[in-house]
């Protein structure tokens, strides 16, 4: 349930996973905070992928592009985004621009495929 806000169960010895908005707020109080991307990164040198638009059939290359233009759009005007919603807990801009990679790569798709592999092998 997105809306079930589990974070003050988050004390002494009990740890918790929080993403999105709320990991901006879990900050400001944690007395420990791990990124798991850098962890992943440490571990294994490749990037983790936390999330990807993804096909189990071959897509129209028309509807690649105008995917493609579409999910991209709100690149082009990321400094009127930023502008219109302003975010007192982290440099949205920074965030945006050096938090977050838009494009999956062969690295990435590297880093994807090892983790999927670890997954196999924990069954």
């Amino acid at each position: 349930d997105a809306k079930a806000d589990f974070r003050q169960h988050i004390k002494g010895t009990t740890a918790g996973l929080v993403i999105g908005d709320r990991a901006f707020e879990q900050r400001m109080v944690a007395a420990y905070v791990y990124d798991l991307g850098k962890a992943w990164k440490d571990l294994t040198g490749l990037p983790f992928v936390f999330a990807a638009w993804i096909s189990n059939k071959k897509l129209d290359l028309d509807f690649i592009r105008a995917f493609n233009a579409a999910t991209g759009a709100g690149v082009h005007v990321l400094n009127e985004i930023v502008e219109q919603n302003p975010y007192a807990l982290f440099d949205l801009k920074k965030y945006f621009t050096e938090h977050i990679s838009y494009t999956l790569d062969d690295e990435k798709k590297a880093g994807l495929n090892l983790f999927l592999e670890k997954l196999k092998a924990m069954e």
